[in-house]
């Protein structure tokens, strides 16, 4: 009797067992983070513009801007982009779907799906949650392909969920705890609260946010690591309920360099705040 036959149908057995558990633990550690995410609390305390008196002239232009008087400050966010990025500077450009939470005191989670080879997807998502961050994505959402962890990445992370604040103006306010600096008649510096790093906030005379920026540490897929300017320019932004935030973006390393690598393009399908 001839048993490879049937010693490859269990060894093809086994590995897809394997596989479904790792797609399983996986999916049960990124449902719990975005759980964690939905971070309790009073949201019953609301915008007063009052309050942004002592402020540079930027961040209360911009404050008054993007936040309606009197509406409740949310806490997080969730929020659904589509867009196209690529991995290096003369990489191609990939088209991908995803949606974010948010959440200043805690961290992020971005769940996407980036079309690679056509119909086959790489699924996964980034994430930041306390002192710990991960990049995980698997081809098909089965097969393993980027694995990033640890305490470098946890960093990285954390210059990341401050530029994502954009999205969470609420997040920017001296009633949130956010510390502003003057920086130039249309620029103020912004350190929100439980963070040490500061962020250059760019804005027009109107208050409409034109870009940020800041030093962010950078890890290279080769485990690498160096700090750089990273940022966001606004190309466009909308009202949506009782705040003005960006709605398309463009995403830089080494903005405002001769360096600059522009790798991230997105437009906002909606945001809900809690």
């Amino acid at each position: 009797m001839n048993v490879l036959p049937w010693l490859a149908l269990v060894g093809l057995a086994g590995l897809v067992g394997w596989l479904a558990r790792l797609r399983w633990s996986r999916r049960r550690r990124v449902r719990r983070i975005r759980e964690v995410l939905a971070e309790p609390g009073d949201t019953s305390d609301r915008f007063e513009p009052a309050t942004l008196s002592h402020l540079p002239e930027p961040a209360r232009a911009y404050l008054r801007h993007s936040i309606a008087p009197g509406v409740p400050l949310a806490r997080w966010a969730d929020v659904r982009m589509s867009g196209t990025l690529r991995l290096s500077p003369g990489g191609d450009w990939i088209p991908f779907e995803a949606r974010e939470r948010i959440c200043p005191a805690r961290g992020f989670l971005w769940e996407a799906r980036l079309a690679v080879l056509g119909r086959l997807a790489l699924e996964g998502a980034d994430w930041l949650l306390g002192d710990d961050a991960a990049t995980e994505f698997s081809l098909g959402g089965w097969i393993p392909a980027v694995r990033q962890h640890g305490e470098e990445l946890a960093r990285s992370a954390a210059g990341r969920l401050l530029v994502e604040l954009i999205w969470l103006p609420s997040a920017l306010t001296p009633q949130r705890g956010a510390v502003w600096a003057p920086g130039d008649p249309s620029r103020a510096v912004v350190t929100p609260r439980g963070s040490s790093t500061p962020m250059s906030v760019l804005v027009d005379p109107d208050g409409r946010l034109l870009q940020v920026s800041l030093v962010r540490r950078r890890v290279a897929t080769d485990g690498r690591i160096s700090v750089s300017p990273f940022g966001a320019v606004v190309e466009e932004e909308a009202a949506m309920g009782d705040f003005t935030v960006p709605v398309k973006v463009a995403g830089s390393w080494g903005i405002g360099t001769d360096d600059e690598y522009e790798f991230f393009r997105a437009e906002i399908v909606d945001v809900t705040w809690y």
